[in-house]
């Protein structure tokens, strides 16, 4: 029989909640939310307008700081983020259409063309190999073992160092050293589930859209990296 739940008390679970909201993104993306949020504060005040989010000051903001970078739109994401508590409109001006046309004209006026750099090749792993193993210093090494993970696992080499602050790290997107296994010649580490998840969806037969409704692969980027199937 199904066991029943304890009552709890409605400021426990409002606590709870608040709790889980704070949890809901990563660290890094709260850090560079932190970012938005002062630049729009600064903006407010250097400009002598009150931080209310109205759609003229959001349209002002955008055109304002559109002239110094391309990611203005991405700063309001984070202006919202700390806001919106205090300003409940906040997302139904930023949606307006006085601040959307100001969005979509900045970045036509500041989109910068796609620049792809050429695939790594068998050929070039050679090249590095000859280059380096002559010299087998830690650095070297370890360079070798990083770019060889990123051909033969498809990673990104965001994914085989631990980069920014340790406080932002998040310990469940780290591939092990631990995990790390040696059989019949042959490496093998285990991946964490945001990465390995998808691929076993596929591995099993489960469509490209199906696994795009689920909410994994949200477009079609992966398929510029893999060339013939996703478990490669």
């Amino acid at each position: 029989s199904r066991t029943t739940r304890p009552t709890s008390s409605l400021s426990f679970i409002d606590e709870r909640a608040a709790f889980l909201q704070s949890n809901a993104i990563e660290k890094s993306t709260v850090s560079a939310y932190r970012t938005g949020a002062r630049d729009y504060i600064s903006f407010c005040l250097s400009h002598d307008l009150s931080i209310e989010p109205t759609p003229l000051t959001l349209s002002r903001y955008i055109a304002h700081t559109s002239q110094f970078i391309a990611s203005a739109p991405k700063y309001l994401t984070g202006a919202q983020h700390f806001l919106k508590s205090i300003y409940p409109d906040f997302g139904s001006n930023r949606n307006s259409a006085l601040v959307q046309a100001t969005i979509n004209g900045s970045r036509k006026l500041r989109a910068d063309p796609v620049k792809r750099k050429l695939p790594i090749r068998p050929s070039h792993l050679l090249i590095f190999e000859q280059r380096y193993y002559g010299n087998p210093s830690y650095d070297n090494l370890l360079f070798l073992v990083i770019i060889s993970c990123m051909f033969y696992g498809c990673h990104r080499s965001g994914e085989l160092v631990v980069k920014g602050s340790r406080s932002t790290i998040n310990y469940r997107k780290i591939i092990k050293r631990s995990s790390l296994h040696f059989q019949n010649g042959h490496a093998g580490y285990r991946l964490p589930y945001h990465k390995a998840d998808p691929t076993w969806f596929a591995r099993i037969g489960i469509s490209e859209g199906v696994i795009q409704a689920l909410g994994r692969w949200s477009s079609d980027a992966w398929k510029i990296y893999i060339r013939d199937h996703p478990t490669i």
